[in-house]
């Protein structure tokens, strides 16, 4: 039944101290967690229905003695922030911004606070004093080690000329008391008062309720480890007048070791305060060679919430609430435990956190937006937010919307939107793309929009409707923080910087428990939720140096020594914290098993926790260590994927064949579609078979295609008034000047924009684009000067070159067409010549001809094959030959424009050697051909990574 378990025991000491009177007495806890046991533990040993006695939480139970309401973190900023500024002010000094001082104020806070827990007092802290003499006449109480505190503190400040960060550090100094005391008084002007003064009125006798203890007949405190100062001495004095009485849960295996920091302030709070344990302390059980520890070194952080499944086995619900518990010490890992443990019986004490839910990912894109139009023009918006909203399932837009806004996007290369035509979208639409005009009109916008989502999802999951519910409480409390300001005298106009922000921080802190029976099913909580409770088998994930004991201590403004001299906290005092919650895990559990990430990274040392090394140094318990295999993972080679060609890949691919009369199909082999199948059959399935499209551009990406397209576009617009026409060098010269029009339009009808207007809200990158494409077309143009006069005799003719070339399909005759869109046809020296524009990093040297056509690509050129593709289409079509192919490489026209082999003395593809070359190309074409109507021949993958870098459909391949 577990009765050495700590609660267990004090529910049962408590029935035999008061009887029937324990309904009347005061029990006070650190948390609530543990109330919810010990009326377990009393219901089973009274065995009989009795009153429950009054449960609080220690904050709950001092805030009886005050008829003042405990401020709200908002609230004590702006009361903060009011008074900094009224000092900066009176000191002619320029105030602040409330965005600026917001991290200060939060530090000056926390330094307040523990100046009241721990009774100092705040002009003494932030005394300046220089002299040794003066320090002991100011301190009288203060012993030698405390001087030593203070002296070597201050010995940095002694000298002449200080640093300016210390000129500023003492200007911060300097207005601490002060800002301490107009603080308060603001805030108790207002009945309002900080946690820590509450406690610190109450133990100074300056509480409204002073005797508000006396109400109940007695109060026992149970469970408390690290008292303030503050609590300290209301402790002792209501001990000394016979109110209260006090459980401590603690172990004889680090009491009595005073070397034990586990220890320290039970130590302390027995011996130095002088609080009487109602309990004699049990006998080490921590050093029990009976206790077995499992040391589990992870491999990596998520890792370890994965580890569960096989620690917990068949058995991952427990029937006793205190038999089995996961206790989080890095309460990061609760979502990885969430998604591996997923037993009905779960019972989570520590809250969903917020932060990390779908809801919160709305409400950051709904401040992501609102902070890029306060910050800019305040009418428009870049497209990126845009996206993130039309595509955001919360959202739910209907698809003809999306589609639209999409198309926008992607054809048009909308880089901004107005915010008035996104109104258009809906209701969310509409309280996402609004202009900052207040932050009570702002909060209400994000409420409106969590209520409109809430309502529009037919099946949104209880969790999320939780978490909901949770944000609009929240934003209602910030609301109406906001408008107490603003209707306060002398109210200060909020940045609406600051206003996101704080937005931000008070939803990314919310959480929303959990469903469950809380006694019952198997435990998870954080190291702090596990105070007074005890469980037979323990699994403690995150047992890493630095993580227990943190390492890390609160900013503060009041340095180390000072606080050593002062008796505020330390950091030895939080590893005391940290190591008394671990070690009184230990007090009841046989069975531990503590996990650690292994792996070293920017997040994690892989050292375990130093309580490790502890426990295998200081006892005799049993420890096996283990190291988390690695998952297995099948490797079945390399799956390539193969398709066949039958049934609708077959009837699709038909479709490019030439049939009788009636059945005539205008699908045809395209250059592209050709130098695609010789690179990668599987490229050619999936986009000229399967259809697939290529992703579109986005507005901030320049890519090749566009760029290409558009320098096809200005190059036809230059030449299209000289076709049939001899062009001169000063023809392109006086050309040229119209050639950033050209540019200009091109990139219009690029973008479907207005041609008559193609300069309406350029963004920087179009911009770019622009000149680069001058840029190109002016290389091409002075190399075109150079050779001048040439004639042009065609140009981007989309529908003349479209000869039919035979195949075998079946044992039978098939024709199927052939589709060359080339760039220019002219005839320089006699000679005509296909030229083809490149601005891509295309070649014009080859390795040789087979090299073309090889299955792994190594030796292939692309451009050639196509260029010879277009001479082969043209010849045929217009009945011409010894058409010469040229390849204008924008970014290499110094080399010519005639492709040659890699040789030294590689021939270059003209007169004799082009014929052959020509008469080689069209063999290779007719068996590429056949290849692709032959349905023995399926659709695979090339062996060449290297032509899978840049291929759009690369993720399918996987490779």
């Amino acid at each position: 039944m577990g009765q050495d378990k700590f609660l267990y025991r004090v529910a049962s000491h408590l029935l035999n101290r008061f009887g029937n009177d324990l309904q009347d007495v005061a029990i006070v806890f650190n948390n609530k967690r543990p109330q919810l046991f010990l009326k377990k533990y009393l219901s089973e040993i009274s065995g009989k229905p009795i009153w429950s006695p009054h449960f609080y939480t220690i904050q709950q139970f001092l805030a009886l003695s005050t008829s003042k309401v405990c401020s709200s973190p908002l609230k004590q900023f702006f009361v903060l922030f009011s008074e900094y500024n009224l000092l900066l002010a009176s000191e002619g000094k320029e105030t602040v911004s409330a965005d600026v001082f917001y991290p200060l104020a939060e530090i000056i806070v926390s330094d307040f606070s523990q100046i009241d827990y721990y009774l100092a007092d705040p002009a003494k802290v932030f005394n300046l004093i220089g002299s040794i003499a003066e320090l002991q006449h100011q301190f009288p109480n203060f012993d030698e080690e405390q001087l030593d505190f203070m002296r070597s503190f201050w010995a940095s400040f002694s000298q002449e000329k200080q640093s300016k960060v210390q000129e500023k550090f003492i200007e911060m100094w300097h207005r601490m008391p002060v800002l301490y005391k107009n603080f308060h008084d603001k805030l108790g002007e207002q009945d309002l008062v900080t946690s820590a003064k509450m406690y610190r009125d109450l133990a100074e006798g300056r509480s409204g309720k002073q005797e508000f203890i006396r109400q109940f007949p007695h109060v026992v405190f149970v469970g408390f480890n690290a008292l303030s100062k503050a609590e300290e001495l209301l402790f002792k004095n209501w001990q000394n007048d016979g109110l209260c009485s006090f459980y401590f849960d603690a172990d004889e295996h680090y009491y009595s070791d005073k070397k034990q920091e586990a220890g320290h302030f039970i130590r302390r709070n027995i011996n130095t305060v002088g609080l009487k344990n109602e309990f004699q302390l049990p006998a080490a059980r921590i050093n029990d060679p009976a206790k077995e520890f499992t040391i589990v070194q992870a491999l990596g952080n998520v890792a370890q919430g994965k580890l569960l499944t096989d620690l917990l086995g068949d058995n991952k619900s427990a029937v006793d609430s205190d038999s089995r518990a996961i206790i989080l010490a890095d309460e990061s890992l609760l979502l990885p435990v969430l998604q591996t443990v997923t037993d009905d019986n779960l019972n989570i004490t520590m809250g969903y956190p917020f932060g990390q839910s779908a809801v919160f990912g709305l409400c950051d894109l709904w401040l992501n937006i609102q902070e890029e139009i306060s910050s800019g023009d305040r009418l428009t918006l870049a497209y990126h937010q845009v996206m993130i909203f039309i595509f955001n399932p919360l959202i739910n837009l209907e698809d003809d919307l999306r589609n639209n806004i999409y198309k926008k996007i992607t054809h048009e290369k909308r880089s901004r939107f107005e915010l008035k035509d996104l109104h258009g979208l809906g209701k969310a639409a509409g309280l996402c793309f609004s202009v900052y005009k207040s932050p009570s009109e702002t909060i209400r916008n994000l409420g409106s929009l969590l209520l409109i989502i809430s309502e529009k999802i037919d099946q949104l999951r209880k969790l999320d409707s939780l978490l909901i519910t949770e944000a609009i409480k929240a934003l209602n409390i910030l609301s109406d923080n906001f408008e107490e300001l603003n209707a306060s005298p002398g109210g200060v106009e909020m940045d609406a910087k600051f206003v996101f922000r704080t937005i931000r921080r008070a939803l990314a802190g919310l959480s929303v428990p959990f469903d469950g029976e809380p006694l019952s099913g198997l435990q998870v909580m954080g190291l702090l939720e596990s105070r007074c409770l005890d469980f037979d088998e323990l699994i403690v994930l995150g047992m890493n140096e630095g993580v227990l004991p943190k390492v890390s201590i609160t900013p503060s403004f009041i340095p180390d020594n000072v606080r050593r001299a002062f008796g505020l906290p330390v950091l030895e005092n939080q590893n005391s914290i940290f190591s008394y919650f671990f070690y009184r895990l230990l007090h009841c559990a046989k069975k531990i098993t503590l996990v650690y990430n292994g792996i070293t990274d920017e997040k994690s040392t892989g050292e375990e926790s130093r309580f490790i090394k502890q426990l295998r140094f200081e006892t005799q318990c049993r420890f096996r260590d283990a190291v988390q295999r690695n998952q297995s993972v099948e490797n079945y080679g390399t799956q390539a994927i193969i398709v066949e060609k039958k049934g609708i890949v077959l009837e699709r691919l038909y479709k490019y064949l030439q049939r009788n009369a009636d059945i005539r199909y205008d699908k045809k082999i395209s250059a592209s579609a050709f130098t695609e199948y010789v690179s990668c059959p599987l490229k050619f399935f999936y986009s000229r078979i399967a259809g697939l499209k290529e992703p579109d551009d986005l507005p901030d990406q320049i890519g090749s295609n566009l760029v290409g397209t558009m320098l096809h576009s200005v190059m036809e617009t230059f030449y299209r008034s000289s076709v049939g026409s001899e062009v001169t060098a000063g023809f392109i010269k006086m050309q040229e000047k119209n050639l950033t029009a050209m540019c200009q339009n091109a990139l219009a009808a690029e973008l479907n924009a207005d041609a008559a207007n193609p300069l309406r809200k350029q963004d920087a990158l179009q911009q770019i684009i622009l000149k680069v494409i001058e840029q190109y077309a002016l290389k091409i143009l002075r190399h075109d000067a150079a050779l001048a006069p040439f004639t042009i005799i065609e140009l981007e003719n989309k529908d003349s070159y479209t000869p039919l070339f035979s195949v075998r399909v079946d044992g039978k005759d098939e024709e199927v067409r052939l589709l060359g869109i080339i760039d220019r046809v002219d005839r320089l020296d006699g000679k005509l010549r296909i030229v083809d524009y490149k601005t891509g990093k295309d070649q014009l040297r080859y390795k040789d001809f087979e090299g073309l056509f090889d299955d792994d690509g190594r030796g292939q050129n692309k451009a050639l094959i196509q260029t010879l593709f277009y001479t082969y289409v043209y010849e045929k079509s217009r009945s011409v030959n010894g058409v010469e192919p040229h390849l204008y490489t924008v970014k290499d026209l110094k080399n010519g424009t005639l492709f040659s082999e890699r040789r030294r003395d590689g021939l270059k593809l003209s007169d004799q050697n082009l014929d052959h070359f020509k008469e080689q190309f069209e063999l290779k074409l007719s068996e590429k051909l056949n290849e692709i109507f032959d349905k023995t021949i399926p659709f695979v993958q090339t062996t060449n990574l290297d032509i899978c870098k840049y291929c759009p459909f690369k993720k399918i391949c996987q490779r």
